[in-house]
Formats: structure tokens, C-alpha cells, sequence
């Protein structure tokens, strides 16, 4: 059963530039020692499969992850919007540098007067 790495309600530079990650999901990307970036294997709930890179800025104490190349098709894919979530879960480490998560977006929806979130 995956675990769940990270939620995040997403914002606008989030969904048209790149996502900022929590600094507690970082040490999960496992990003080798001197390097600043990590590709990663991602799925979708309708089984597609993304791949993502994790960053860090170089001369900076504070890394500041973010998911660059790739990522931003998969909100303009899914039509996510500010406000909208998605969901990280790790579903295998495949050995120590391998890491496989599954992703799933929410999106907030009216149905007779209730606020309900439904899975994209």
C-alpha cells in the first residue's frame, strides 16, 4: 500500500511555472551528494506514467525543492487550477537511488450546495 509523502493545495505559480515541495518530503527524492536534481518515476490514478525532476538551487542554504521538468504538463493535462490538490505517495523504493511515487489530483466541487473533492 503506498504511503503518503505529501498533500499540497496547489497555487499559481504552481500549476504555470513549477511546485514548490515541502523541505520534509526532500530527503525521499534522494538527490546523490553534489547533485542538485533527480528525475523520477510518477503515476497517475488512470495508470499513466509522468516523469518529474526535483531541484534544489545550488549556492543556496535553504534548497528550496521544486518539480521542474515535466510537471507542468501534468496540471495543464489535468486542467488543475489554483486551489485544486494533488497527493504524492511513495509506492516502491526500488533499491536505494530508485524512488517510485503515485500521484493523484483533487479537485473542489459544488454538488447540491455541498463542497465535495472529486479525483481527476
Amino acid at each position: 500500500m503506498p504511503k503518503m509523502l505529501f498533500e499540497k493545495k496547489l497555487s499559481k505559480t504552481d500549476i504555470e511555472y513549477r511546485m514548490a515541495v515541502p523541505m520534509k518530503s526532500l530527503d525521499a527524492f534522494k538527490i546523490p551528494e553534489g547533485e542538485h536534481s533527480k528525475d523520477f518515476g510518477v503515476t497517475d490514478i488512470h495508470g499513466k506514467r509522468w516523469r518529474f525532476r526535483c531541484c534544489t538551487r545550488k549556492a543556496d542554504p535553504y534548497p528550496k525543492p521544486v518539480l521542474s521538468s515535466g510537471w507542468i504538463e501534468f496540471p495543464k493535462t489535468r486542467i488543475l487550477k489554483e486551489g485544486d490538490e494533488v497527493t504524492f505517495s511513495v509506492v516502491d523504493m526500488k533499491g536505494a537511488e530508485d524512488l517510485e511515487l503515485e500521484i493523484q489530483a483533487r479537485k473542489k466541487i459544488k454538488l447540491f450546495g455541498e463542497e465535495i473533492w472529486t479525483p481527476l
